[in-house]
């Protein structure tokens, strides 16, 4: 009798250690960011010593307008995707790590940021050049 109460102490225990053992090792696909984020009517910009999540911001742009947009990593890489809801992106691209280019805007409306590290280290920013300041 005593030797079954051992027993089914022991599994618990065991049990219990293996449910500690998964949650300090990371294994539950816990995203990441450790940085700082800046969105406002100027642009989307992010700092990072590890991204490993999708972080998003929606941009008021008008038809014309450019939109700066700089990648650069030191570590890992980015997919990012600009575009207005239910449609076409402006702009998609995939495992991103270091770029500078601009966007032209086809038309006007609100306009979502999304950006998805892999592991990543670096920064990223989208700043608005309104087409008057041109």
């Amino acid at each position: 009798m005593i030797k079954r109460g051992l027993t089914h102490i022991t599994i618990i225990l065991s049990a219990i250690l293996l449910v500690i053992c998964f949650l300090l090792s990371g294994c539950g696909g816990k995203s990441t960011f450790d940085g700082s984020r800046t969105s406002d009517e100027t642009g989307f910009r992010m700092e990072y010593s590890i991204l490993d999540k999708e972080e998003s911001a929606e941009l008021k742009l008008t038809k014309d307008d450019q939109m700066q947009v700089y990648i650069s990593h030191t570590a890992g890489n980015v997919d990012v995707i600009v575009g207005q809801k239910g449609e076409e992106p402006i702009y998609k691209g995939t495992a991103q790590e270091n770029a500078d280019f601009i966007l032209t805007i086809p038309k006007t409306g609100s306009y979502q940021i999304s950006v998805t590290g892999h592991r990543a280290k670096g920064e990223i920013s989208f700043t608005c050049i309104p087409l008057k300041e041109k």
